[in-house]
């Protein structure tokens, strides 16, 4: 039997609910989250809150129609623009992370390229009889029941990573936000609320498929009422109720062709998460931002976390974005070894601007 079979949902239906008008989606969301709260009660559920766009418009959107719904946030794993969005916003209630960054880099390894990869790669380092299904998984593409699939199969050019000389991990999230909150939902009896769409990711529309729509009663009890929204739709809405974002993503407008679009990041969230890297604008990644936006914690980061021998190894291997340093630093750095090479003699006055 096929994956899809199995889901409660098939993708076609979740594509029928992408491609319904703006209101119904509105209606359809409106409806979840009065069947959800209305089971729980308004002081009974917690939203998880972000000060990234989905979040932030998930927030607004239930507190015009619940206003005393919580919210709860894990401060340490977004960005500065996101923690002062989060900061002034009313009844946040800040969860700290169950492991650091640090802790977790040292424990379980380096989150690189993806979610999805980065769980094939932990286990092609560390092979056992237990893992031995998704190994064989992501080194062909063929299920423990025969068929191809290329969605789980490791991509040629990530490959070079299974041999990397650190360890290789796609558990940041789990500890540092998705298990932090959950365990404090549980701890106070709260049911909790996403801001997740299917759109965000492959995984995403497969969890979605298996729970078979919005709401789960089972155990704690959680909700995804937005789903089945675009990034237009959540843009859209933004824009017509006049919702406060973070300044990380700079102001949202129309093209042309009348499509939303917002000025800044495409996405946030903890600026030192290598996943999703290779996709970076070339010469201004998230890095090469960071080198200026936070000098401090760049070096924490590089130097005393280990991040440079992770980000050598991809620009050894032929990903030049993954450059640390901004392209003005480099080229600086680049004029100064070949005067040292060419025994350049440095005047009283440039060492005393330069170092």
């Amino acid at each position: 039997m096929s994956e899809e079979r199995q889901n409660k949902l098939t993708y076609n239906e979740v594509r029928y609910r992408q491609a319904l008008p703006y209101e119904i989606k509105i209606r359809m969301s409106e409806t979840r989250l009065r069947e959800f709260i209305g089971y729980y009660g308004e002081d009974g559920v917690a939203v998880s809150f972000s000060g990234g766009l989905d979040s932030t418009f998930a927030l607004a959107f239930i507190r015009e129609r619940y206003p005393r719904v919580k919210a709860v946030s894990v401060l340490a794993i977004e960005c500065k623009q996101n923690i002062d969005l989060i900061m002034k916003t009313e009844n946040v209630q800040p969860i700290p992370p169950r492991y650091s960054q640090k802790q977790v880099i040292e424990k379980f390894g380096f989150p690189v390229v993806s979610k999805k990869v980065a769980k094939a790669l932990q286990a092609l380092q560390n092979p056992t009889e237990k893992n031995a299904k998704i190994r064989n998984l992501a080194l062909t593409g063929i299920t423990s029941e025969g068929r191809k699939t290329k969605t789980y199969k490791l991509a040629n050019k990530w490959r070079f990573l299974i041999k990397a000389p650190f360890k290789i991990s796609n558990k940041c999230c789990y500890y540092m936000k998705e298990t932090p909150i959950q365990n404090w939902c549980k701890a106070n009896g709260y049911a909790s609320i996403m801001a997740t769409t299917v759109e965000e990711s492959k995984s995403r529309l497969d969890g979605y498929c298996k729970r078979g729509g919005c709401n789960s009663f089972k155990g704690q009890g959680d909700s995804v009422p937005f789903s089945f929204w675009t990034r237009q739709d959540i843009l859209r809405y933004i824009v017509e109720h006049n919702i406060e974002i973070s300044q990380a993503y700079g102001e949202i407008k129309k093209d042309e062709n009348g499509m939303y679009y917002n000025t800044g990041a495409q996405r946030t969230g903890y600026p030192v998460c290598m996943f999703g890297m290779e996709k970076d604008e070339p010469g201004n990644n998230r890095f090469q931002k960071l080198y200026y936006e936070d000098n401090r914690r760049w070096k924490q980061v590089i130097f005393d976390w280990g991040y440079k021998e992770v980000l050598d190894y991809f620009i050894e291997n032929g990903f030049k974005n993954y450059q640390y340093y901004p392209v003005e630093i480099l080229e600086k750095m680049e004029l100064e070894k070949q005067k040292q090479e060419e025994g350049y003699q440095y005047t009283i006055e440039e060492i005393l601007t330069n170092y």
